[in-house]
């Protein structure tokens, strides 16, 4: 069964029940990130299986005019023109789940984990000032959002933190480009940080101000965070906090497969056919159905040399159901 493609694995499992549970099993170690394009417009969404590198086009009426914000265990997370409205959708149970309004401004968003889970939890974060962050939280079923203002005695830099929330061991994460990892505890409502004055951003390396285009990506697995910048196309550099020290990850990435995209980041782990790469959610050329990656054992960019490496109303999402 591992030797066929996905499409004669589906087809093979309808076969008789043994020959369904071995797909199952084949799927499951398989299992890996689609990338997933919204545009704002229309009530239609592209889905791409970046292995196969097969493109699917979905009509969902109950899209409208919106933006994506963040995915996470198969859900998106949606916004609405009129820019207050937030609400979660399932693209493949076509299942909506409406928020209370949101009417502030905001710099980043996540959630903790699927909505009709009971540990479901919303976060924003806006940079009030340098030193004055304000966090806002929700939970489905919530009449309205609950903010608190934070002092902190680091800076919260202003820029590059909106691919960087991320949900960890019960807490939420936000790495800034000067180096600090701000950690807070939705449950008792308090924020810490701490710095590293060893890895900044972006000129972490050569301690020289550089003008390619740059990002910052913070994501976890299993539980550790990593942390991932990128230097126009230069080799992603990719840390992992051990200890609470950030060490650079080995030149393979340990069998690691990184899922980046500006609104949230994923990774898996020993994924045949993606092992030690970066994905990022981009058509390498027009009409290219093979996303921008790079290859840590290739020591390259796949395809050719891209121009950027993100896109805006693009992420990643859990495949459909019925290819897990």
């Amino acid at each position: 069964m591992s030797l066929l493609s996905l499409k004669d694995q589906i087809r093979a499992s309808t076969v008789c029940k043994a020959w369904r549970e071995a797909a199952k099993s084949v799927t499951v170690v398989h299992k890996y990130q689609w990338f997933v394009s919204i545009p704002t417009w229309g009530n239609s969404i592209d889905l791409l299986d970046p292995l196969q590198g097969k493109k699917y086009t979905m009509n969902l009426p109950e899209k409208g005019v919106t933006d994506v914000s963040y995915s996470k265990d198969g859900w998106l997370l949606m916004r609405r023109s009129c820019f207050v409205q937030f609400f979660f959708f399932n693209p493949y149970s076509r299942e909506l789940i409406s928020l209370p309004d949101y009417e502030l401004p905001y710099q980043a968003i996540a959630f903790s984990s699927a909505p009709t889970s009971e540990t479901c939890t919303l976060v924003t974060l806006n940079p009030i000032s340098e030193y004055i962050v304000a966090i806002s939280t929700c939970y489905p079923g919530s009449a309205e959002w609950i903010t608190t203002e934070f002092h902190c005695s680091l800076p919260f830099d202003l820029i590059n933190i909106h691919s960087n929330l991320v949900f960890a061991n019960d807490r939420f994460y936000c790495f800034t480009s000067g180096g600090v990892l701000f950690e807070f505890d939705p449950a008792s409502r308090t924020l810490n940080h701490q710095a590293w004055d060893d890895v900044r951003f972006p000129e972490i390396h050569n301690n020289e101000r550089s003008y390619l285009p740059k990002e910052l990506y913070l994501m976890e697995q299993k539980g550790e965070l990593i942390l991932m910048y990128t230097y126009g196309i230069e080799k992603p550099m990719v840390y992992k906090l051990v200890s609470s020290k950030w060490e650079e990850m080995s030149s393979t990435l340990d069998g690691l497969t990184i899922f980046a995209s500006l609104s949230c980041s994923e990774t898996r782990k020993d994924v045949l056919g993606m092992k030690n790469s970066v994905y990022f959610p981009n058509y390498g050329l027009r009409n290219n159905k093979q996303c921008v990656s790079y290859s840590y054992d290739d020591a390259r960019y796949y395809p050719g040399q891209p121009k950027r490496l993100w896109s805006v109303d693009s992420l990643w999402i859990d495949p459909p159901p019925f290819l897990r």
